[in-house]
Formats: structure tokens, C-alpha cells, sequence
């Protein structure tokens, strides 16, 4: 199995990042990508952090989130919404391909059920069992997108690098 840090995220608008090495807790943070302008702007700005992300701090891994086939949103999203979702998803997919960086897509549902015990909750519901999972771990996510990055982060080193982490603070004691 490899070993080395990870780089997860749950790409959107504000997109959800986790980092860390496996039997470590993860770096958690929200990235806002909104701006005053086009959706090229948006996606520039994409484009910037994680071509910049890569260089400076390159992990061995990069997990991210496989989006919702816009067919299985169809009535809940929007065509910009996918133009988002789907371009952001192609960005940062694309930047790690580029930089030769090993790339694995977490679907949803998988990730899920590693890491809030079920793949088919309802999306708000998800969100919040993700949040207070980080808490359990003693993990502070900024909002559900860092939760849910934290979620796949921690799929990812359980999946391809065999660990979980090992310091679990699940009251609120110290390390």
C-alpha cells in the first residue's frame, strides 16, 4: 500500500479540503472560489489555488468527491450548478493528471458509509452527521464542505493506504 499525505476534496463553490498524512488528524478548510464575475473567473480562481496547492505542498494522493450525474439531480440543480459542479470537478482533475499525482474518485455513497456508518442518507442530514463525526474525532471542519472533505479524506486513508487515525479523541480529552 502507498503511504504519504493525502489531499482530499469535495469540490463546489466553497469547496471542502482535507489534508494530513494517514494516523494523523487532517488539515481542515473551506475554500470559497465566488467572485464578481463570469464563471471563467470561477474557474480561474480553480485553476490558481490548486496548480498552486500542487506545487507547494504536492501530497502523494488526491481523493475527490465523484460529482452527482446531473440526470440524477435533474429537478433539484441548475445548469449553471452543473457547469460548476462538473468544471471544477474537470480543473482539478485535469491539475493533478498534469502534475502526474495518483488520482482516485470517491463516490459518494462509498465514502459515506465509511465514515458516517450510511451511503444514503439525505444529502442535509449527511452533511450534518459529517460535521458532528469531525467532532467526535475532535477534528474542527469550518462547515459541512471541510466535514465532508474530512469524511473522504479519512475513506481515502482506510482504502488505499491501510490507516485510519490512530489518535481519536471521541470526549474531549486531551492528547
Amino acid at each position: 500500500m502507498q503511504r504519504g499525505k493525502i489531499l482530499a476534496l469535495d469540490v463546489a463553490i466553497k469547496t471542502g479540503v482535507a489534508c494530513g498524512r494517514p494516523g494523523e488528524a487532517p488539515r481542515l478548510q473551506t475554500i470559497d472560489f465566488r467572485g464578481d464575475d463570469e464563471l471563467t473567473g470561477l474557474y480561474g480562481r480553480a485553476t490558481l489555488w490548486m496548480a498552486t496547492k500542487l506545487r507547494d505542498d504536492p501530497p502523494e494522493l488526491v481523493v475527490i468527491e465523484q460529482p452527482v450525474p446531473p440526470s440524477s439531480a435533474w429537478g433539484q440543480t441548475s445548469h449553471q450548478t452543473t457547469l460548476i459542479t462538473i468544471g471544477l470537478f474537470g480543473i482539478m482533475c485535469g491539475i493533478v493528471h498534469c502534475k502526474s499525482i495518483r488520482l482516485e474518485i470517491a463516490p459518494i455513497s462509498t465514502w459515506r458509509k465509511h465514515f458516517i456508518g450510511g451511503g444514503r442518507h439525505p444529502g442535509v442530514i449527511a452533511k450534518q452527521m459529517a460535521i458532528e463525526r469531525c467532532r467526535l474525532l475532535g477534528w474542527i471542519p469550518e462547515d459541512h464542505n471541510s466535514a465532508e472533505a474530512a469524511g473522504i479524506w479519512s475513506w481515502a486513508g482506510a482504502t488505499f493506504m491501510g490507516r485510519i487515525p490512530e489518535a481519536l479523541h471521541l470526549f474531549g480529552e486531551k492528547a
